[in-house]
């Protein structure tokens, strides 16, 4: 079966959610259709279509007057994204451990490795990044399209609620090894255990350093 062709509401789509990921919206920010258009080089229609279905997926927030803002969280929506993070990641990273094939073991450990560069070189953009990217490549390697869509969701929801922590390095490049190599070995328990650990520590060191408020 052939693989759907994007349409411009689907690229602009794209397009506002990496906008979302890199941080480029910030939480609480009015989001002009205007502007957007002017920078993606096409007309408002397409961008008010793909702000309506940011706003259906939670991203967006309209206001009175038509205004858009990027959703701001509060410390219940945040705890309660988490949990559900802990669940859903949990069970993407036993898919991924069991679906996984040889190639994509050696994208993800080359992407495992690219990331400790970045952290270690103190590159955050580059961290951001490929952090992202180490997570979609598990919830693809999953095989399991809803699976992989909410939790791309979710990621977007929480890149956006402007925690800038200043994680301790070592605790972080450990997790991301650790979890990498669970799922190069194929094994699906510690990969479910090390993907909710993973989680947790990340709620539990926002919450032990007051960055949920």
């Amino acid at each position: 079966m052939a693989k759907p062709v994007a349409t411009t509401v689907d690229r602009v789509h794209e397009r506002i959610r990496q906008k979302l990921l890199r941080g480029e919206l910030a939480r609480g920010q009015r989001v002009s259709q205007r502007k957007l258009a002017r920078e993606f080089g096409c007309s408002p229609v397409p961008v008010a279509e793909a702000m309506r279905r940011l706003e259906s997926e939670g991203l967006l927030v309209k206001e009175p007057l038509k205004i858009a803002r990027v959703r701001t969280l509060s410390l219940r929506d945040l705890e309660g994204l988490y949990l559900i993070r802990e669940g859903l990641e949990s069970v993407a990273a036993r898919l991924c451990a069991q679906r996984i094939t040889d190639d994509q073991i050696a994208e993800l450990k080359g992407m495992g490795h690219d990331l400790e560069e970045a952290v270690l070189g103190g590159d955050t953009m580059e961290q951001t990044r490929l952090d992202v990217a180490i997570h979609r490549f598990i919830y693809r390697c999953a095989e399991c399209p809803l699976l992989e869509s909410e939790l791309d969701r979710l990621l977007i929801l929480e890149k956006t609620a402007g925690r800038n922590d200043p994680i301790d390095r070592r605790e972080y490049l450990h997790r991301h090894k650790a979890l990498i190599q669970a799922i190069a070995d194929r094994d699906g328990d510690s990969a479910e255990y090390l993907a909710k650990r993973h989680v947790r520590s990340s709620y539990e060191y926002l919450a032990s350093h007051g960055l949920t408020d």
